[in-house]
């Protein structure tokens, strides 16, 4: 009997220490899939803005609500994001982006940074906090990272979300109202249309 007890000590060790049971992680990289975006509607205090992107070398929009005030600062894809990316910047500051086709995960991020977390100095970061799987947009579970940088002398907090190959990243330079609310709205508007 008390091998028995011990036997099924250990196998709830094993389980428990090797990820079994546990929820799956979220796909976060790679190809897109066409998504639909939670709300439809653009809210007062917003407008209608469109990302254009490639997906299997398909034409692909990445629509999405973006705050008033905001003006895009890249819209199209370019040689270093040939899949899509676009990003907007209010004129306190404020900047997001998004990615279409994104590779690597929050997960792998959020180990880089916690390699410089209160380490002082330029690269210093600080409150890294990751959670998966979360709410992403489009309905879909996905990663979200948070963290506060020093990044050269222009503290910044920084909040990026991640699913189904589409990043957004969302940065406030310190000292400026990080406008989470805001970045609510956005989220759930992203929608990905395949041509």
């Amino acid at each position: 009997m008390q091998t028995r007890a011990a036997l099924t000590a250990t196998l709830l060790v094993i389980a428990a220490t090797s990820g079994c049971g546990s929820e799956p992680a979220p796909r976060t990289t790679g190809t897109p899939s066409a998504f639909s975006a939670e709300s439809t509607s653009i809210p007062s205090g917003f407008t209608a803005a469109e990302c254009p992107a490639t997906v299997n070398d398909k034409h692909a929009t990445l629509k999405l609500a973006v705050p008033t005030g905001f003006t895009p600062e890249s819209t199209d894809p370019s040689d270093q994001t040939p899949d899509g990316r676009c990003s907007w910047r209010s004129p306190d500051d404020l900047f997001f982006s998004v990615e279409v086709g994104e590779k690597e995960s929050l997960g792998d991020l959020n180990d880089e940074l916690k390699q410089y977390e209160d380490i002082g100095g330029d690269d210093e970061v600080k409150d890294v906090t990751y959670d998966a799987p979360t709410d992403a947009f489009g309905g879909m579970e996905g990663e979200r990272l948070s963290w506060w940088t020093y990044s050269d002398g222009s503290p910044a907090d920084c909040v990026d979300v991640q699913a189904g190959g589409v990043h957004l990243s969302w940065q406030n330079p310190e000292g400026t109202e990080q406008r989470l609310d805001d970045l609510d709205v956005v989220l759930e508007s992203v929608e990905l249309v395949l041509s």
